[in-house]
């Protein structure tokens, strides 16, 4: 083991020759002693026998590959707070000071998912790879436009951005100029990663043929988003969400057919309930289009892409994914949710505590009326965890909610063209209510409650303010289960769903609701 660490270690510094040696030990131990905490926690928690962790060859690789990029992460956020500690007074100084979008926020989250063991598991990626192409990093990856014969190409969705309509013209035109004919192709958007160490060995003959031919002099500048395969675009003004067969926490990060299906089809009619009902703070980031090869149905999902609307930008105004607020800024080492908070506090001349409230009220009756109103109303539930959600923030003050990403929704049976194959369909109000309680509570809500607890305000108080949201809903709309007065309600075993393999059949472990019995109605 020892052998396997010096060797970690000399590479890892060959990458950071500007920090020193010692600081790249400190950030490995850091890592080390991160990553290995959460496995034990999660083994308590889901009551798992550490020997049985031990002695999974497999579970270690992925553990050890999580210390390995967690400590990339970690040096690159030292790096940071090197650079520009000292120079900006919070995050969004820093962002604007800078000319940096609002990408810089995907880009922000060092740890990843706030508990998951293999928070930055990246399994088929090299250690150049991890730098090249995860988000924290800030480097420019690239999405290369392949040309596919259109009989081995099935294409969803229509709309498109004008400029993308550009791009297309750019493609014709670069078509004439080397005798390609146009007209007898479609586009596949592919990350360049999939593309060389992917398609390029499994489809070769099709390549040979020119049945499928890749644009490399069109290749289109990207940023990797918080999810490192989905990129923001900026020539094309969209987001695209690549297939790239990678490992990363517990799934290979690909492109299905039925999520590209779902997703424009579902992202279209949740935004319909939004823009023509009572709902004054809720967007759905909405998927627009996207296209599969067609020839190989196993290996569909990892030919394909899905085009993705990107949010409007605004003066003075924050797009700021919610994974982010949970993530320390490396110019105050302080939660970014935190830096909100002192800028409402100067803002409006507040104190502490109360700008906390000011602030989680605000942002929690923004998130329940996108989610729980939602599931109420149109029995749909979604999957709104802090990683699929984005807060529009001002002055440190919560604006608004976008929420993306339809692959882990539930909703009863609707007039849509759903595919039903990935489960999203389901009679049981129950099944909607562990959506929510698992992704909204106790994925996004409890999180912030968590840092704002390290910072002295009463978690109690964030509770009892949530429990009353959620009341006077109930009150209005009259669940068939009422959560406030569920003593108990099921998360995902994460540990569990890795030694057990197959990370779609969800093991769960029942977790204490901190809401129970807050104004439930008996």
């Amino acid at each position: 083991m020892e052998k396997v660490v010096s060797k970690d270690i000399e590479e890892i510094h060959s990458h950071f020759q500007d920090l020193t040696s010692n600081e790249v030990q400190q950030c490995y131990r850091q890592a080390h002693h991160e990553v290995n905490r959460r496995v034990k926690q999660l083994a308590v928690f889901e009551n798992i026998d550490e020997t049985l962790i031990a002695r999974d060859e497999r579970l270690q690789g992925e553990i050890e590959d999580s210390i390995r990029n967690l400590t990339l992460s970690y040096l690159q956020y030292h790096r940071d707070q090197d650079n520009y500690g000292h120079k900006y007074e919070h995050i969004f100084d820093f962002v604007e000071k800078e000319n940096l979008t609002d990408v810089f926020f995907e880009q922000s989250v060092t740890q990843g998912h706030p508990f998951h063991p293999m928070t930055k598991t990246k399994l088929g990626f090299t250690h150049q790879d991890v730098l090249n192409y995860a988000p924290e990093f800030r480097n420019t990856a690239h999405v290369i436009p392949v040309l596919c014969d259109k009989s081995l190409v099935t294409v969803m969705g229509t709309q498109r951005s004008e400029k993308f309509t550009q791009f297309y013209h750019h493609v014709t035109d670069y078509c004439r100029q080397h005798h390609i004919e146009m007209d007898n192709y479609d586009i596949l958007f592919i990350h360049e990663w999939q593309l060389k160490h992917y398609m390029r060995a499994q489809y070769s003959q099709l390549f040979d043929s020119n049945q499928l031919i890749p644009l490399y002099d069109l290749a289109i500048a990207a940023n990797p988003l918080l999810s490192f395969r989905t990129l923001d675009i900026p020539s094309l003004d969209s987001i695209i969400k690549t297939a790239i067969n990678v490992q990363a926490t517990s799934a290979v990060r690909n492109v299905s057919p039925a999520s590209i299906n779902n997703g424009v089809v579902l992202s279209k009619e949740v935004s319909r309930i939004y823009n023509h009902s009572t709902y004054h703070h809720s967007y759905i980031q909405k998927d627009l289009a996207g296209a599969h090869l067609n020839i190989d149905p196993q290996n569909a999902n990892k030919c394909s892409y899905l085009i993705r609307e990107t949010i409007p930008s605004t003066p003075d105004v924050h797009n700021v994914v919610c994974a982010s607020l949970i993530t320390k800024s490396f110019i105050t080492d302080k939660p970014i949710v935190i830096e909100c908070i002192e800028q409402l506090m100067t803002c409006e001349q507040l104190e502490f505590h109360e700008a906390a409230t000011q602030f989680m009220k605000r942002y929690s009756e923004i998130l329940l009326e996108a989610t729980y109103k939602l599931m109420l109303e149109e029995h749909i539930s979604l999957e709104a965890h802090m990683q699929n959600s984005t807060v529009v923030i001002k002055n440190g003050k919560p604006q608004a909610i976008y929420i993306r990403d339809f692959g882990g929704v539930r909703l009863f049976d609707r007039d849509c063209e759903i595919d039903a194959s990935t489960g999203l369909l389901t009679t049981e109000f129950e099944e909607l209510l562990a959506v929510f309680t698992h992704s909204v509570l106790y994925n996004h809500l409890f999180q912030l409650i968590h840092v704002l607890a390290e910072y002295n305000y009463p978690a109690s108080q964030c509770h009892q303010l949530i429990a009353d949201m959620i009341r006077r809903y109930n009150e209005q709309l009259q669940p068939e289960i009422d959560v406030l007065q569920q003593p108990h309600f099921r998360i995902k075993s994460l540990l569990k769903m890795r030694i057990y393999e197959d990370g779609y059949d969800y093991q769960h472990t029942v977790v204490d609701n901190p809401l129970y019995g807050k104004g439930g109605q008996a």
